[in-house]
């Protein structure tokens, strides 16, 4: 059975739900509507489609929950995201929520989290506003690390806040988050590096509510857990050149068994995902640091810059000095 928490909901005032009587009956009538039209094989919708950018895959994004529903609709599919964690957090209205095997009705205070492959959807109606925070896996697991915590801590959540008895929890996150916004909307060199810390204090924000309720999550089956941990196992060794026998090995199952997984979950092959993480840290170092392509080859496990630089061209059709001069001259124009 799915253990999906709903952590510290409160007793809302009578008036508010009475307020919202009417809203709801109608929302849930809608919910059954987007459950029908529901198609048998769910969504995976590419983060790096949706925002573009050649860095799409490895930086923190944020948009607004209107501007997203004005590109998604304010009626979601169940779908999922690979490899990204999502936070939804919501100021106002509700929403009709579907969190992997479990429905919910949730009212504004209140946020959720989708780790990815986890599979979502939701209903909300016009007057529904809020943030919604998007984060590359492997920040969350440098997070969690630090913490001492296992990489499956921010498991599926909804998180309903009283503005009675939790005023200043809400402070902080609209503070937060109105900061992120606004981080966002900047074009500077340190925007990312901005961006990477808000995020932060809003996960130790939800780390320190989700603290109160130590009941983990387990997922519905063996095969995302071991899509989660062959993920882990990358994010720890693709510098290391392990082959797939290697993370075969450790994970204990057949190479043909890790390749339905991967399909499964990500729609693509286990080399796949190990050549996009090698591919994505080249990237950022050749974005971000002035480090020589010989020590960004060498970082990154090749013994042969040349082999790297071969191996990069390929990925990107570009080389190393060409994605770093290209770069330079689309953040230099004349």
């Amino acid at each position: 059975m799915i253990s999906i928490a709903v952590l510290r909901i409160k007793t809302i005032q009578a008036k508010k739900h009475s307020l919202h009587s009417s809203k709801k009956d109608k929302a849930e009538v809608n919910w059954r509507e987007v459950m029908r039209e529901q198609s048998f094989e769910t969504q995976n919708i590419n983060i790096e489609k949706t925002y573009g950018g050649q860095e799409s895959s490895s930086i923190i994004h944020y948009e607004t929950f209107d501007n997203l529903a004005l590109f998604y609709g304010r009626k979601s599919l169940v779908h999922f995201h690979d490899r990204f964690y999502q936070v939804h957090y919501l100021t106002e209205g509700s929403i009709a929520l579907q969190l992997d095997a479990h429905e919910y009705r949730l009212y504004a205070p209140c946020f959720f989290i989708t780790p990815p492959s986890i599979p979502h959807g939701f209903y909300t109606d016009l007057d529904t506003h809020g943030h919604v925070l998007t984060i590359p896996q492997e920040f969350v697991w440098q997070l969690l690390e630090s913490l001492k915590r296992d990489i499956n801590y921010f498991y599926p959540m909804c998180i309903e806040l009283s503005p009675q008895e939790e005023a200043q929890q809400i402070f902080k996150f609209e503070y937060l988050f109105n900061l992120l916004a606004g981080e966002y909307r900047q074009h500077t060199d340190e925007k990312q590096t901005a961006l990477r810390l808000s995020a932060k204090l809003i996960l130790l924000e939800i780390y320190r509510l989700s603290k109160s309720n130590e009941k983990k999550y387990s997922p519905r089956n063996n095969e995302l857990y071991l899509f989660n941990q062959f993920n882990f196992l990358i994010e720890d060794n693709f510098k290391n050149n392990w082959r797939i026998n290697d993370y075969l090995d450790r994970l204990c199952i057949s190479e043909s068994k890790l390749n339905a997984i991967c399909q499964h979950f990500s729609a693509t092959s286990p080399k796949r995902l190990i050549i996009e993480r090698q591919i994505q840290e080249a990237k950022r170092k050749l974005l971000f640091t002035q480090h020589s392509i010989y020590q960004i080859a060498y970082d990154l496990g090749f013994k042969d810059p040349a082999y790297f630089s071969r191996f990069f061209q390929k990925e990107t059709q570009l080389s190393p000095k060409a994605f770093r001069d290209q770069d330079h001259i689309s953040s230099n124009p004349s």
